[in-house]
């Protein structure tokens, strides 16, 4: 009588273990996959990824005429899988003012699209600021600070400082 019970229990026991190992997943075989299937697989898997780095910047000149047009850039590498089409740059200006320290005269987001960077490429993107000759009636002489952000998809890549002098 106790062998019978202690059968029974033991079968029990063996049910839950069976059970508890098909729900847990466990009870998968191995399965063999074609060289195609894991191909198909792994193109499935991977996941496009828009990534940079800012290698280089920079603008024409450290020196402008007040009326001239300052021509600034940056140079990006695409580190990623996809490439990369549109670049923000959101860049700032200030200005050196003697015994007043350093003003912020503001800021633009530049979108540079169309550039078609490829994965391991490097290119330069650029972007333009014309300097009024006057603004509201004083010079626009000076020492000026231009920074930058630069955003690929929406997420910041790099940043860049350049001063430049207006005569």
């Amino acid at each position: 009588m106790v062998k019978v019970i202690f059968n029974l229990l033991l079968s029990l026991a063996m049910i839950t273990l069976g059970i508890g190992l098909v729900l847990s997943g466990l009870h998968a075989m191995p399965r063999v996959v074609s060289d195609r299937e894991a191909r198909a697989d792994a193109n499935a898997m991977a996941v496009p990824s828009l990534e940079a780095q800012l290698v280089g910047y920079g603008t024409d000149k450290d020196t402008y005429s007040r009326g001239d047009t300052a021509n600034g850039y940056i140079t990006l590498k695409n580190t990623g899988s996809t490439a990369i089409n549109d670049v923000t740059l959101s860049v700032s200006v200030a200005r050196s003012v003697p015994l007043l320290g350093t003003m912020s005269l503001g800021s633009k987001d530049f979108k540079v699209k169309g550039l078609n960077i490829r994965p391991g490429e490097a290119k330069k993107a650029e972007f333009s600021v014309d300097i009024p000759k006057e603004y509201r009636g004083f010079s626009t002489a000076g020492d000026y600070d231009v920074n930058g952000n630069v955003l690929v998809g929406g997420k910041p890549v790099g940043s860049f400082s350049k001063r430049i002098k207006v005569m």
